[in-house]
C-alpha cells in the first residue's frame, strides 16, 4: 500500500511540476508570441487605449491621426485625406489589421519604440493616457496631389525622390482606396466598401509602386548604356547599324514597329530608342556584365525602405541565352521592375552614380513635436563613375529635346529622360517615362507607369512634365 501511494504521490508531483514548467515557459518566454497574436483580444483593447501618434507630411498636413470614440476601443484612426496617402499611411484597424507605415512604425506610433522620452515615461509611471509618437514624412501634400491628378485615374504609379538624399518626395498609386473605410466607428457600417475593395480585379489595395513589377521596356535602357560607357563596351560616338531586324541565333528581333534606323551612333540609339543597337550592345556586354550592372542598380534584391518592396528582377547570367540577353538589353525578355527600382535608375544617374537610400519618415517626434529621431541620408551603392553618369545625364537630355521625351520638355529648364514601351502579351504596351530634373543640379527624379498605357512619349512622359512643373515651382 504505502509503494502505490508513492507512485501517487510520485505520478503528481511529475504533473504538477510540468505545470509549474509549462506555466513559467509561456510567462518568460511566450509571453510576447502571446502579446502580440492577433487573436489576443486583451492585446488589441490594450492597444487602442493608446492615442497613437500623427502622421504628418512634410509641409505639415494631418494624414492621420486619432480619435476617441465610446467603445472597448477607445481611440481608433482617421484619414483626413482620405485616398490621397494611402499607399504610404496604409490604415490601422482592430477588424482589418494594419499596412503602410502603420504597419511597420506600429511601435514608434504607440510610443513603444526604444526612444523613451521623458514625459512617455512619466506618463507610464504615473498611469496617464498614453499617447504614441508621431511620424513626419518627407513627402510634401501639394507634389503628391499634383503626382494624383497628372496620372489622372489611370493604373499605374508614379514615384519622385530626391536624388542627393533618397527622400521620397511623391509616391501614387492607381487605382487606390480610402483608408477611413478600414476603420468600423460606431454607426459605419464599413464591411460592404471592404469586401468590393478586396473583390475589385483592379486591385485598389495593392501598392504599384513599390510592389508592382512591370516589364520595363525601353527605360532600362539607361542601365544597359551606364554599363556600356562605364566598361568602355561603347562611347556615345560608337556607330551601329539599324536595319529594323536583328537575327539572333535563328531568332528575329524587330525593332518596336518594325523601324528602321540606318546608321547611328550610340548616343543617337538612346535618343530615338533603337531596340537594334541595345540588343547589339547587351550581346557585346554579355550575360554577366549585364546581370552586374542591373545587380548594382538594386535589381534581384527587394529595395531596402520604410515599406516592404518586391525584388525587381532580370534573367540568372547562366541560363541566359544570346536571344534572352539581346530581349533583355532593351527592356523584355524577362527583365521585371518596380517603379521605385527605376526612380532610383533616374536617381543613379542625376546623382554622379550613387543611389542614396530612398526613405518614407523624415522625423519621429514625440507628441510635444520633440525631435527624438532624425534620418540621415545614406548612400546605398556607387553605381557608375560620375564621368559616366554625366554623359548619360547629356544623353537623356537629348533624348527629351530630340527625341522620344519631347512631350517632357519645360521651357528653359534641361529635362533629362528616357521612354520606354514595355510590350505586353494579348495587351496594349506599358506606358514607362524615367527623368530627371535640373540636368545641373537636380532637385527630382521621377518614374511614371501607366499600364497599358500605350507609348512611353505619349502618355507617360506628360504626366511627368506635370509633377515636374509643380516640383520644380514652375506655372
Amino acid at each position: 500500500m504505502n509503494k502505490q501511494i508513492k507512485i501517487l504521490l510520485a505520478v503528481f508531483l511529475v504533473c504538477l511540476f510540468g505545470i509549474l514548467a509549462n506555466l513559467s515557459w509561456i510567462q518568460i518566454f511566450g509571453a510576447e508570441s502571446l502579446q502580440g497574436n492577433a487573436y489576443n483580444k486583451r492585446r488589441m483593447v490594450e492597444e487602442y487605449a493608446v492615442r497613437r501618434g500623427d502622421i504628418l507630411s512634410s509641409d505639415g498636413q494631418v494624414l492621420a491621426r486619432s480619435i476617441e470614440t465610446d467603445t472597448q476601443y477607445r481611440y481608433q484612426r482617421e484619414y483626413p485625406l482620405g485616398a490621397l496617402f494611402a499607399d504610404i499611411t496604409g490604415y490601422d484597424s482592430w477588424r482589418y489589421g494594419r499596412s503602410g507605415l502603420e504597419a511597420s512604425y506600429n511601435d514608434e506610433l504607440l510610443g513603444k519604440g526604444p526612444q523613451l522620452t521623458v514625459r512617455t515615461l512619466g506618463n507610464m509611471l504615473l498611469g496617464s493616457s498614453k499617447r504614441g509618437n508621431t511620424l513626419v514624412l518627407t513627402v510634401d501634400s501639394r507634389l503628391q496631389r499634383a503626382a494624383a491628378e497628372a496620372l489622372d485615374g489611370n493604373k499605374g504609379a508614379v514615384v519622385a525622390l530626391d536624388p542627393k538624399t533618397g527622400a521620397v518626395l511623391a509616391m501614387v498609386t492607381s487605382p487606390t482606396y480610402d483608408p477611413n473605410v478600414a476603420v468600423p466607428l460606431p454607426g459605419r457600417d464599413t464591411q460592404t466598401a471592404w469586401d468590393a475593395l478586396n473583390a475589385d480585379p483592379d486591385r485598389p489595395l495593392f501598392d504599384r509602386p513599390t510592389n508592382g513589377l512591370y516589364p520595363p521596356g525601353s527605360s532600362f535602357k539607361v542601365v544597359v548604356a551606364a554599363a556600356a560607357l562605364d566598361l568602355g563596351v561603347s562611347t556615345p560616338r560608337s556607330e551601329f547599324q539599324c536595319d529594323g531586324a536583328l537575327p539572333v541565333e535563328g531568332y528575329t528581333i524587330y525593332d518596336y514597329g518594325r523601324r528602321s534606323h540606318g546608321e547611328l551612333t550610340f548616343s543617337k540609339a538612346l535618343v530615338v530608342s533603337c531596340n537594334i543597337t541595345f540588343a547589339q550592345v547587351g550581346l557585346r556586354l554579355g550575360p554577366r556584365s549585364f546581370v552586374q550592372y542591373a545587380e548594382r542598380f538594386g535589381f534581384d534584391k527587394p529595395v531596402p525602405f520604410d515599406l516592404p518592396t518586391a525584388a525587381s528582377t532580370v534573367q540568372d547570367p547562366d541560363t541566359m541565352d544570346d536571344v534572352a540577353l539581346a530581349s533583355a538589353s532593351f527592356g523584355q525578355g524577362r527583365d521585371l521592375a518596380t517603379p521605385l527600382q527605376m526612380a532610383l535608375v533616374a536617381a543613379a544617374v542625376a546623382n554622379g552614380g550613387s543611389i542614396m537610400k530612398p526613405y518614407l519618415v523624415n522625423e519621429l517626434q514625440d507628441y510635444n513635436g520633440k525631435i527624438i529621431e532624425q534620418t540621415s541620408p545614406e548612400r546605398l551603392a556607387k553605381v557608375m563613375d560620375e564621368g559616366t553618369a554625366e554623359t548619360l545625364a547629356g544623353m537623356m537630355v537629348d533624348a527629351v529635346d530630340d527625341g522620344t521625351g519631347q512631350a517632357a520638355q519645360i521651357s528653359g529648364i534641361a529635362v533629362a529622360g528616357k521612354t520606354g514601351t514595355a510590350e505586353v502579351e494579348g495587351a496594349e504596351p506599358h506606358s514607362w517615362f524615367i527623368c530627371f530634373a535640373p540636368e545641373r543640379d537636380p532637385d527630382i527624379a521621377l518614374a511614371v507607369v501607366v499600364e497599358n498605357g500605350g507609348e512611353g512619349g505619349r502618355t507617360a512622359a506628360p504626366i511627368a512634365r506635370d509633377i515636374l512643373e509643380t516640383a520644380l515651382g514652375i506655372e
